[in-house]
């Protein structure tokens, strides 16, 4: 896993109840739209951005698949918070992997996930935002790979 979105701070948590309720709000009112710019801004990218984007070609695709964003947030749980309990039962080798050049939010939550798992591993690529190179990526993932060949 490559930077999950999981936050444990208490504000971060109740700004996510928030975003949810409001993103279902909107999708159940059938405005796609807003419920694509209010993702954006939620992600951090400006209001002006996102009325920019508006008027591209490509804004039509993003409302069409704006529902499933609904998916994504029950997937994140209703707080977003590390979910311990279930990565707990997860007995496979899992590789939890930031960038150190990401928000510390990120750190926190690949260590924490990493550390419930019972064979989590954590690990900083270095320079890598949540934007990871495929450079930098690709070697970790190989090796990581190679060296649990017996998993399954």
């Amino acid at each position: 896993l490559y930077e999950v979105p999981y936050n444990d701070d208490p504000a971060a948590r109740q700004a996510w109840k928030g975003y949810r309720k409001q993103l279902n709000s909107l999708l159940a009112q059938g405005r796609n739209g807003d419920a694509v710019g209010l993702f954006m801004m939620f992600v951090g990218m400006p209001a002006d951005q996102v009325e920019g984007m508006r008027g591209r070609p490509m804004w039509p695709a993003l409302e069409a698949v704006a529902p499933t964003l609904a998916y994504d947030a029950a997937a994140m749980g209703e707080d977003a918070s590390v979910p311990i309990e279930q990565a707990a039962r997860v007995t496979v080798p899992a590789l939890i992997m930031d960038g150190s050049a990401s928000p510390p939010f990120m750190y926190s939550a690949a260590v924490a996930l990493a550390g419930a798992m019972p064979h989590g591993k954590h690990l900083t690529l270095e320079g890598q935002t949540h934007d990871v190179s495929v450079e930098a990526l690709a070697p970790v993932l190989v090796d990581f790979f190679t060296s649990n060949e017996d998993m399954g």
